[in-house]
């Protein structure tokens, strides 16, 4: 079954960091859809509950050096 939830990804330091948490987190089994904004420090991740687990996904970007927390639904901008 797939959920999307929403995320503030905060410590994004340059335009180029949310491809790099993008690319980080699609690699993650169960993992669909992934967007990061740089100017929102906000995103969204869609994935399989049955093959990850959100808390998978949150401590994979902080380990990256940013920290990534739950939030409400904000617009995404592509």
């Amino acid at each position: 079954m797939n959920e999307t939830v929403y995320l503030d990804v905060k410590g994004l330091h340059c335009p180029d960091c949310p491809q790099k948490v993008e690319k980080s987190v699609l690699k993650l089994d169960g993992v669909s859809e992934v967007k990061v904004n740089y100017e929102t420090e906000s995103g969204f991740v869609t994935f399989n509950k049955e093959l990850t687990s959100l808390n998978e996904i949150i401590n994979r970007i902080n380990t990256m050096g940013f920290e990534a927390n739950t939030s409400e639904p904000t617009a995404v901008k592509e």
